[in-house]
């Protein structure tokens, strides 16, 4: 298969290392919350907040799913403790992913960075790694209003990027983005495993 002209990268799991779940544990015990309670409401209102529920407003639902009815009120201490440890869980980067990356742009190919992520992660990544001076396109579900495998989000990301489906590959941790960016024609790379970034630099070559 030809090398692809353009690249789309999800961020969270692709541009960081797989995110270390075990916050969530110290995490429910310090709010009063159970833990599978914790970890499956964090996850159920996650699209709201990716698609631009406020941060404080995502953080409450989640501790009224997973606290009980007399837990009483999270100081915001507690708040902003917990909003910060979640930042942190998704900010280790995985500098070979961004080094590939630019590689790729600087021979020429496009890039694009795709993510389903809320405002605080995004404003803390492009203190540190400008996105618009890394990638040719940077569609973010809080900033657009739509979100992964919704496929408006994909022709929107393609549009930015200035190319058709069959000539950009898409790169994401999640097999539903996956299959939702091949039913729009895009070419994919489920991005896990060990092999994962070996796999992309053959992609790409």
């Amino acid at each position: 298969m030809a090398r692809p002209a353009g690249l789309i990268l999800d961020y969270g799991n692709v541009l960081t290392h797989p995110q270390d779940e075990t916050w969530m544990d110290g995490a429910a015990a310090r709010l009063g919350a159970g833990t599978p309670a914790f970890r499956s409401a964090y996850w159920r209102h996650r699209h709201d907040y990716d698609t631009g529920l406020p941060v404080g407003d995502y953080w409450r639902r989640v501790l009224a799913d997973s606290r009980s009815s007399g837990a009483g009120s999270v100081s915001d201490g507690d708040l902003a403790w917990v909003i910060e440890q979640d930042l942190a869980s998704w900010a280790v980067y995985h500098p070979e992913v961004w080094t590939l990356t630019a590689e790729f742009r600087r021979a020429g190919g496009r890039t694009a960075f795709l993510s389903n992520s809320g405002p605080e992660m995004m404003a803390r990544v492009r203190a540190d790694h400008p996105l618009e001076a890394r990638f040719d396109a940077v569609v973010i579900s809080c900033e657009v209003g739509l979100s992964k495998p919704d496929p408006r989000i994909f022709a929107l990301c393609l549009a930015r990027l200035g190319l058709p489906a069959d000539q950009a590959l898409f790169v994401d941790d999640r097999a539903d983005n996956i299959a939702g960016a091949a039913r729009v024609g895009l070419r994919t790379l489920h991005f896990e495993g060990a092999g994962a970034v070996d796999r992309l630099w053959a992609l790409l070559r």
